[in-house]
């Protein structure tokens, strides 16, 4: 780790076609590695199944790979944890992880059902082929796109399938005390992402990240595209006070997805190389 930290350009958040991206694992890694990328992690929606393929190009690449995952949990509140570090054997997580997919499987179908009855069919199996991993809302949005129901996959959600929405189905709870667990118990590090696409005051935020590091919460993604200058400054100030970890991710899904770039949103991450040194002494098995 250390030979590599004095030219670290990282970025800790990024996604393949093992989960929502459309990107396989290999092609994140190229990407990342073409852009100038020296640490990155793949941090797939419960799923670690692009992980060996990712170490793999990321060895051949010369890139530094930490293996993670992306933990859906909340209901109504969607809840996200990063996990960091843990190892893709793990058989809890690995359980876990397949549950998930069944819910949102099944959860897929239900959506389906609620846009034929709002006059927007789209076919399961054409959203399944979108997914090709696992299977979510974005793989409808894209399914209502071909589909000609609408123009975009913003008008989707804002239209069909966003919280609160006709064709919006919520997930089945999953606390945020179970998710540290399990990651922990996998060896990794548990970092709450985005926290600012919460949408709450920065008072209720503060006391809820207290009350989650109180069950094991390691750290505070504060660099992410969804936090701007005033926002990060919270976030940075409160990670310090609490002693928690801090990391930066672009949340990348893909070029064609939200337009984004690998690296969006981290221009202002000044203390990369003493974060990710922070992260990778509390990870042993990062890469």
């Amino acid at each position: 780790m250390n030979a590599h930290m004095s030219s670290l350009k990282a970025d800790l958040h990024l996604h393949s076609t093992a989960s929502d991206g459309t990107l396989t694992p290999a092609d994140v890694v190229r990407l990342a590695a073409k852009e100038g990328y020296t640490l990155i992690a793949l941090t797939d929606h419960d799923s670690m199944d692009g992980v060996a393929e990712a170490m793999a190009e990321a060895r051949a690449c010369g890139v530094m790979l930490i293996p993670g995952v992306e933990l859906s949990c909340g209901a109504q509140r969607e809840i996200h944890i990063l996990g960091y570090g843990m190892d893709p054997q793990d058989e809890a997580l690995a359980a876990f992880c397949r549950a998930r997919r069944e819910q949102r499987i099944a959860r897929t179908r239900r959506m389906v059902d609620l846009l034929a009855e709002h006059g927007a069919p789209v076919a399961f199996e054409r959203v399944a082929e979108l997914a090709r991993g696992v299977m979510g809302r974005p793989h409808v949005a894209r399914a209502l796109v071909e589909a000609g129901h609408v123009t975009s996959v913003s008008e989707a959600f804002d239209r069909y399938i966003g919280t609160g929405k006709c064709a919006y189905v919520p997930k089945e709870d999953v606390r945020v005390a179970d998710a540290v667990r399990l990651i922990h118990g996998a060896g990794g590090a548990a970092v709450l992402a985005h926290p600012m696409e919460l949408k709450m005051g920065e008072t209720a935020l503060a006391s809820l990240i207290v009350e989650w590091k109180s069950q094991g919460l390691d750290g505070i993604e504060v660099w992410h595209p969804s936090a701007q200058n005033n926002h990060a400054a919270f976030l940075h100030r409160l990670a310090r006070e609490e002693g928690l970890l801090v990391t930066g991710g672009s949340d990348f899904h893909g070029q064609d997805l939200h337009g984004g770039r690998i690296g969006d949103g981290l221009e202002r991450w000044r203390e990369v190389q003493s974060d990710a040194q922070r992260l990778m002494e509390r990870i042993p098995r990062g890469s």
